[in-house]
């Protein structure tokens, strides 16, 4: 069992949980995506608990990631954050369930047992968007955009949308460092030469958040 999530309160307590069922093994824990692949890859992991929002990136690319490496490895995607988009994306990338960290403590350990037993698991708060979302299919972004991953499509989409640093990172759960890292990367990748270039590029391509096509 791996938990990856970056607070060690969270993991601590999930932990003592765990570490009372009989089907649960050696406990690893990570507090990054680069901790969290290379745990997988050094170890007999059978079950993940991933945190989708961690310093180095996203869990949705983690997951994908681990998956590619080890096919058999269950992902429980374990989050704040209620939204479709990303529970859709998850499930896409080979994640197994989703849960959000509100669920009860118990319901939890339980989801992770089914996930770990081969079963799918959607926490009772998801609705029926999440199916629909899965069938609709939506097609790949445009070029150049379909390098990113899916968290830094999240950063161009608030770029796009005219926001600054702060708003950003109130937005994406980082720090306004983190959030001009990442502008700088995916400026790098990209080879776009600064932010407006990169902002008007997003319309475009219809990066943008249907609040500005609005207006």
């Amino acid at each position: 069992m791996l938990l990856v999530d970056d607070h060690p309160v969270f993991r601590a307590g999930l932990r003592g949980l765990l570490a009372a069922e009989s089907w649960v093994g050696e406990i690893f824990e990570a507090a990054t995506v680069a901790e969290a692949v290379r745990i997988v890859v050094t170890h007999d992991v059978r079950v993940v608990a991933m945190d989708i929002r961690l310093p180095d990136g996203d869990g949705i690319a983690a997951t994908a990631r681990i998956v590619k490496v080890r096919p058999h490895t269950a992902v429980l995607l374990l989050t704040m954050v209620e939204d479709e988009y990303l529970v859709a994306a998850g499930l896409r990338a080979g994640a197994r369930g989703y849960v959000l960290k509100q669920t009860d403590p118990r319901t939890v350990v339980t989801t992770l047992r089914t996930v770990a037993d081969g079963g799918v698991a959607l926490g009772p708060r998801i609705g029926s968007g999440v199916l629909a979302a899965l069938r609709r299919a939506p097609s790949p972004p445009p070029p150049p955009f379909d390098r990113l991953t899916p968290r830094e499509r999240e950063l161009v989409q608030q770029v796009a949308g005219g926001l600054g640093n702060g708003p950003i990172a109130r937005a994406l759960g980082v720090s306004e460092k983190t959030v001009r890292n990442m502008v700088s990367e995916v400026l790098a990748k990209l080879q776009i030469p600064d932010r407006v270039r990169l902002a008007l590029m997003a319309r475009d391509a219809g990066l943008a958040p249907e609040r500005d096509l609005d207006h």
